[in-house]
Order: C-alpha cells, then structure tokens, then sequence
C-alpha cells in the first residue's frame, strides 16, 4: 500500500512546479504514514528512464525534496511505500522496478501470493531486482511487451486479468516508458488497510481522504497542458477521479490523453 505521483509535461519541468508547492510538500509528507522507502523515476534530456530509490523514510527526506522541487524532466513518476506485511523493507522491494526502459510503480496488494508467484518463472521476477507481489506484477506486464504487446496495453490486459483471478486485490499503477505514462485504477472490493493506519499513531494526522477513498487515484490537466497523477491525500481541487477498472494513456510527445475501460484495452491485447 503506496502513495503514487507522475507527471507529464510539454518541456522539461518539477513536480512542484506541476503540483504546485504547497501540493508538493503535502504529498511528501504522506511519507509520515507510508515510511518503508520511496523512489522516482524519470526521462532525461537524452530521452532515457533513469530511476533513483531509497529504503528508508521519505517525509522528511532532503534527496526526496530536491526529487521534486529540482528534478527537472519531461516525466515522472515518485513513489512512497507502506509495505504490505510480510514484504521486506530493503532496497530491492523499493519502487519503481525498473527493466528494459520502462518504470513500475505500484499501489496496492495480490493475495494469496504464493498464487500469483506461481504465474511467473523466477527468472522474470528476478532481473527486476525484487520479491513482492508489485514486482510480479511488473515482470507479467514485460512477459507481454517482449512477445510484441504495445505497452498500454500490456498493462491493462495484465490488471485485467489478475482483478479476474484475484476480484479483492488492489492494481493501481503508473508505467513510464520513453514514450508513454500510463495510469492504471483497479481496486473495487479491495480492503483499505486500517489496521496500519491504527498501528501508526498518526490518528488526525492521518493523511486527507484516507479511510474513505484509500486507493483513489486522480488526475488533473494543468494550464500548459502537462498531465498529472496522484494517489489520495491531496485537496481536490482541479482533480478528477478516475473511475474504476479504467487506464490512461498519456503520448510524451502529443500530451494526448486516452482514458479507457480495462475489458475494452484488454481486448485490443487479444
């Protein structure tokens, strides 16, 4: 359970001049609650993703704050991590998983994992770096992209298919490649873990939004025609929820953005 942020932008810019500077500080300070790592990654100048990641607690992190307020790049995508129980707090668990140009970072969980574990071979899980059900998730979605499925729709036929399998679980998702940001929100039915909101102590400093709307995600157009994405936490001004069991598609080069119903991608997969 995570906190996603993404951009994408018509020249090279911050988060914080796309979210906003008060929005900014206010997402990594979710980092409060979701303590077990963050991570970003983004295009640079010569048109490549490069990623950067932390284990360790990013609310009060100098490296996360000049990621957001300094990092200039066409696009982007920052994650904080709220690990799901049984899932180890190390580098190599911290988001995004990066693998042959194209970045994941996911918020949510599988359960049973031992069940989804079983769809992949280890090789796949492993040249990704990491052990959790987010890894998995992103080594199924290569599996798709390497027999020749165009990315958008690698993904969502991968989230459609597991919400098949696993009705309860919790897919959203922001995929960045040199070409694209994609944005997936699939968690209908999936329970919103108020155990660790409880076990945190943060009580009304709990971030806004979350034990009514945890696994929201939104996106908004900004006046230079730059398209941002956000988990919940953030006033909702300007946003517009994303409505279930649907994707988007951001063109880096156009701006263009297509929002679709996971079944009607999943079939342009077939």
């Amino acid at each position: 359970m995570c906190r996603l942020l993404g951009y994408a932008a018509p020249r090279a810019t911050t988060a914080a001049a796309v979210l906003g500077a008060a929005d900014a500080r206010e997402w990594q300070r979710m980092g409060r609650l979701h303590a077990d790592g963050w991570g970003t990654a983004w295009v640079d100048d010569a048109g490549d993703v490069r990623r950067y990641r932390d284990p360790s607690d990013g609310a009060e992190s100098a490296d996360l704050a000049g990621a957001i307020d300094d990092g200039e790049a066409v696009a982007r995508i920052a994650h904080l991590r709220l690990a799901t129980e049984g899932m180890g707090n190390v580098l190599r668990n911290t988001h995004p998983f990066v693998a042959d140009g194209i970045a994941f970072a996911h918020n949510g969980s599988i359960h049973p994992v031992h069940e989804l574990r079983a769809m992949v071979r280890p090789e796949e899980v492993e040249r990704l770096g990491g052990t959790t059900d987010s890894a998995i998730v992103a080594a199924l979605v290569l599996r798709e992209v390497a027999r020749g499925v165009p990315l958008f729709e690698a993904t969502t036929s991968t989230v459609a298919r597991l919400r098949e399998r696993f009705p309860t679980s919790a897919i959203n998702l922001l995929v960045l490649s040199a070409d694209e940001l994609v944005a997936v929100h699939a968690n209908e039915g999936a329970p919103v873990p108020l155990d660790l909101f409880e076990a945190s102590g943060l009580g009304p400093d709990l971030p806004l939004d979350h034990v009514e709307h945890y696994y929201q995600l939104s996106w908004r157009r900004e006046a230079d025609g730059a398209v941002a994405f956000t988990s919940s936490g953030l006033p909702a001004d300007g946003w517009h929820r994303m409505a279930q069991h649907t994707a988007a598609r951001v063109d880096l080069a156009t701006l263009e953005l297509e929002v679709v119903d996971l079944p009607q991608a999943a079939r342009r997969a077939a």
